[in-house]
C-alpha cells in the first residue's frame, strides 16, 4: 500500500508569495502604512502617518493629522505634507539638533530652528549635515533673525554660514 501522494509544495508556495508580499490592510489596492516593502518615500501623507513605526511625515507648519482621520484637535491647519522620510534620517537629524540646542541654550533665535528637521522644505539628511558642522565648527551666532518666519528682522542679518547651509538644502515647493 502506497501514500496518494500530491504535489502541495507549489501550492503552497504561490499562496505564500500571494499573502506575504506587499499589498494592503485597507483593501483599496494601494499601499498603505502596513506594507514593509513600500519605502517611505514612496508613501502619500495618510499612509506616511498610518507607517509612524517606521516613518516620519515632512511638513509645513501647521499640518495637522486630523486630516487622515486622526482623533485630535489640531491648534492650526492649513499646512501641507511635503514628503514621507525614513523615521532613522529623521533622528539623526532630531539627534544634531539636540547637541545644537545644548551648545547653544539661551542664544537668541534658537526656539526658531525646533522643527527643522521635519517642519520644513530642507532635506532631512542636508539639515543634519548643516547641524553637525555648526555644532562642530560653528557659533551659536549663526542662529539668527532669518530663521523666524514672524519676526521683523531691523536691520539685513550678516551673512550666516548656518542659513546659507540650510537654505541650500531646501527644496522649492511643489509646481515651482
Amino acid at each position: 500500500m502506497t501514500a496518494n501522494r500530491k504535489p502541495i509544495g507549489p501550492v503552497l508556495a504561490a499562496l505564500g508569495l500571494v499573502a506575504g508580499c506587499g499589498g494592503t490592510i485597507t483593501g483599496n489596492g494601494g499601499p498603505d502604512g502596513a506594507t514593509t516593502t513600500v519605502p517611505c518615500s514612496a508613501l502619500g501623507e495618510c499612509e506616511c502617518y498610518a507607517a509612524s513605526e517606521r516613518c516620519a511625515p515632512r511638513t509645513e507648519a501647521c499640518w495637522c493629522a486630523d486630516v487622515c482621520g486622526a482623533p485630535i484637535e489640531c491648534i492650526c491647519a492649513g499646512g501641507k505634507f511635503l514628503a514621507c522620510e525614513d523615521r532613522s534620517v529623521i533622528t539623526a537629524c532630531a539627534n544634531e539638533l539636540t547637541a545644537v540646542q545644548a551648545k547653544c541654550a539661551g542664544q537668541p533665535f534658537l526656539q526658531y530652528i525646533a522643527s527643522i528637521c521635519v517642519n520644513t522644505r530642507g532635506d532631512p539628511n542636508c539639515t543634519a549635515a548643516c547641524l553637525a558642522k555648526l555644532n562642530t565648527s560653528g557659533s551659536c551666532s549663526e542662529i539668527d533673525c532669518s530663521f523666524c518666519t514672524a519676526c521683523d528682522c531691523a536691520a539685513p542679518a550678516p551673512p550666516s554660514p548656518f542659513a546659507a547651509c540650510f537654505d541650500a538644502c531646501v527644496h522649492p515647493p511643489p509646481g515651482n
